[in-house]
């Protein structure tokens, strides 16, 4: 019997992002993005246009078992959402998330489109908030004294839309991932390295 070669989410990640170069043309990408107050981390983040999009990655090693609630609070953050795996484990995934999440199948030459993920309309606003520095935060409050990290996250999402704040957050994501995002495109013609990621990757 032939061993299958597993993948490391590493090798995974580098395979997605030459994926996207050859794919989108003015995209910005944020690796272990998190949000959800820090709680919440998408393994990759892409903004495109202003539609953001969260990939799950699931490599052959990985259990399914909490995809389910990671996706439920991915589809409150981010416009679209895909689970990226491996053949061994795409069964396994199938069966565990909803419909109207996408799946990519991560393969050693590139990635295969096994569904598309639906748009989601249905943010939460506080959650919108969640990945904003508190400088962010004082400049979007203009001029109203507030004591905690936490009141200027209730007053932001209470006094702005749902599409102003989509709109912020995507603006935000832009401003933190855009420039290095633009040095990986004009850097890499396609052999991508471990460097890359870390370079993508903001702790």
């Amino acid at each position: 019997i032939q061993a299958v070669e597993i993948m490391t989410e590493l090798e995974i990640k580098k395979i997605l992002l030459k994926y996207f170069i050859m794919k989108y043309e003015n995209f910005v990408v944020g690796s272990e993005f998190t949000f959800q107050f820090g709680e919440r981390r998408a393994d990759l983040a892409l903004l495109d246009f202003d539609n953001l999009t969260a990939f799950e990655i699931k490599g052959a090693n990985d259990t399914v078992s909490r995809l389910d609630y990671q996706i439920k609070s991915y589809k409150q953050f981010f416009d679209f959402c895909f689970v990226v795996c491996e053949k061994s484990n795409l069964a396994n995934v199938r069966a565990t998330i909803p419909k109207d999440v996408g799946i990519l199948l991560a393969e050693r030459n590139g990635i295969k489109h096994v569904r598309q993920s639906k748009l989601f309309k249905r943010h939460d606003k506080l959650l919108l908030t969640s990945a904003l520095s508190v400088q962010k935060l004082n400049s979007l409050v203009k001029g109203v004294y507030l004591r905690s990290k936490h009141e200027l996250y209730d007053y932001v999402s209470t006094h702005n839309s749902l599409g102003v704040l989509r709109k912020i957050s995507r603006d935000d994501f832009r401003e933190k991932y855009g420039e290095v995002s633009r040095l990986i495109k004009q850097e890499t013609t396609l052999h991508l390295n471990s460097d890359d990621i870390y370079t993508i990757t903001k702790k």
